[in-house]
C-alpha cells in the first residue's frame, strides 16, 4: 500500500494541472508559435503572472502545435481535469476501487496522447503536415525530451501510484 500523502500530493498536483487545462481550453485562440522561447521572454521581463498561462501553453505548443490545429487533443486535457475531480472525491470518500479505475483510464488517455503524437509525427508524415513542420520551425532540440517527460508525469505518476494501490 502507498502512502496516503503521495496519493494527496498527486491529487493536489492534478486537480491544479487540471484548472490550467481548462483555462489553457477556454483560451485556446490566445495560443501562438513563435521562435523567442518562453524563457527568454522571462529574462526579457515580457511574461508576468496573468500572461504565464498562455504563454507556458504556447511554448508546449512548438513541440506538439496540434493544440493549435487539430482540435482532438484537448479532450485528453479535459479527461484529464475530469478525472482529477473524481480522484480527490474517490480519495477523500477512501474509494479504492475507484482510486485505480481513475488512475488505469488516466493511463490510457496519457498513452493515446503519446500515441497520437506519434502517429502524426511518424506514420502520417506526407508533405503538408503542419504538425512535423512547426516541430521543425519552432521547437529547439532540447524542448522535446524535457517538454515530453513533464508530460509524461501524467503516465508515470499515475503507474506507479496504480501498482503500488492495492
Amino acid at each position: 500500500m502507498i502512502p496516503t500523502h503521495a496519493m494527496w500530493l498527486w491529487a493536489i498536483l492534478n486537480i491544479g494541472a487540471g484548472i490550467w487545462e481548462i483555462y489553457a481550453f477556454q483560451n485556446r485562440h490566445k495560443l501562438k508559435l513563435e521562435t523567442i522561447t518562453l524563457w527568454e521572454k522571462i529574462s526579457k521581463g515580457q511574461i508576468n503572472i496573468r500572461n504565464f498561462w498562455m504563454e507556458g501553453w504556447s511554448e508546449y505548443c512548438k513541440v506538439d502545435s496540434r493544440y493549435i490545429y487539430k482540435q482532438y487533443v484537448w479532450g485528453f486535457e479535459l479527461l484529464n481535469a475530469v478525472l482529477a475531480i473524481v480522484f480527490i472525491i474517490a480519495l477523500t470518500c477512501k474509494s479504492y476501487i475507484t482510486l485505480k479505475l481513475v488512475l488505469g483510464i488516466s493511463i490510457i488517455n496519457c498513452l493515446m496522447y503519446f500515441i497520437t503524437l506519434f502517429w502524426e509525427n511518424s506514420i502520417s508524415s506526407g508533405t503538408g503536415n503542419i504538425i512535423k513542420e512547426n516541430m521543425k520551425k519552432y521547437a529547439k532540440q532540447w524542448m522535446f525530451p524535457i517538454y515530453y517527460l513533464i508530460s509524461g508525469i501524467w503516465l508515470i505518476v499515475p503507474w506507479w501510484l496504480y501498482i503500488h494501490l492495492q
